[in-house]
């Protein structure tokens, strides 16, 4: 047991460090991030002020531009952290695949550590290394709100989307070693991930909120559990700079704009033609946490490092 735990360990610290020293796929874990960014600054940004200014019309004056900023750079900073939990899971499961690629797998298959335990550390490692890199990024986006707007969040707020970048984390690195179990090569995983860096974006709203597609699409990929840890985000994020814009109106609209915008950034799904909110959100990511732990036992019996 105390040699099992002492592999575990040793071999979770290696893919660790080995996906560190890959500057090139750290980055390429925060193309989609750097792509969010560079359409909020240039373009998103604007048009969101925009659409905020028109929903509070005569009543702008009654709430300062700080409120505004913060309520939009929330938006970014849940897209941001929605994205990254998925794009730095999947780099970091670059490590299993490269392995296999290098015949590594065929060493530990010789060795007396138990297959179970490999597959163990890939997993434990992809996690750490999300959890690691997604917290710094919400840690500077958080310092962002901060600066550039008002800062409206409690304790339990902040303690809260912590929370759930660790469970993102979980939940798009068991589901993506679904998939990477399949792959042999690094060459066919990077097509991959180029595909997925190039959908998540826009599965999980980051770039247009998903309320502005039809009700059809809407189901679609709000099916997809990163769309549900990234909602969750969205309602930590936003609902305080949400109150605190309601408290500056002090009832003047009837908390009209409130609901307005909160149908408008999706802080509620949309599936199968009824809205969802943030406690099925926690339900569903949880058994999606579930399904997929039970799918990668099975991939894990017919995998080549497992062992009789």
């Amino acid at each position: 047991m105390v040699k099992t735990l002492c592999a575990y360990k040793g071999m979770t610290i290696r893919n660790i460090k080995v996906y560190l020293k890959d500057r090139m796929a750290i980055i390429l874990s925060m193309m989609t991030q750097i792509i969010v960014l560079g359409l909020y600054l240039l373009f998103l940004k604007g048009n969101y002020l925009d659409t905020v200014r028109e929903n509070l019309g005569e009543l702008e004056s009654l709430v300062t531009d700080g409120a505004i900023e913060a309520l939009i750079n929330s938006w970014l900073i849940a897209g941001v952290i929605g994205t990254s939990v998925v794009t730095v899971a999947l780099n970091s499961l670059s490590v299993m695949v490269s392995d296999k690629q290098n015949k590594i797998n065929y060493d530990y298959g010789a060795s007396p550590v138990k297959g179970s335990t490999v597959v163990l550390s890939y997993f434990s490692g992809a996690v750490v290394n999300t959890i690691m890199i997604s917290s710094i990024l919400l840690t500077a986006g958080l310092v962002f709100i901060a600066v550039g707007g008002t800062f409206v969040y409690t304790f339990t707020d902040i303690l809260c989307i912590y929370g759930l970048t660790i469970l993102g984390s979980v939940s798009s690195t068991l589901l993506l070693m679904v998939f990477a179990s399949f792959f042999k090569k690094s060459s066919t995983l990077s097509s991959f991930n180029v595909m997925i860096s190039a959908a998540i974006g826009f599965v999980i709203g980051a770039y247009i909120p998903v309320s502005q597609f039809g009700e059809g699409v809407q189901t679609a990929v709000n099916l997809v559990p990163g769309s549900q840890i990234a909602g969750m985000m969205r309602n930590v994020l936003m609902n305080p700079a949400i109150e605190n814009i309601n408290d500056m109106l002090n009832g003047a609209d009837k908390g009209m704009f409130a609901e307005s915008v909160k149908e408008i950034f999706t802080l509620k799904m949309n599936l199968f033609d009824n809205e969802v909110g943030f406690g099925f959100m926690m339900t569903y990511s949880l058994i999606a946490i579930a399904v997929f732990l039970v799918l990668n036992l099975v991939s894990y019996k017919f995998s080549s490092i497992s062992k009789e």
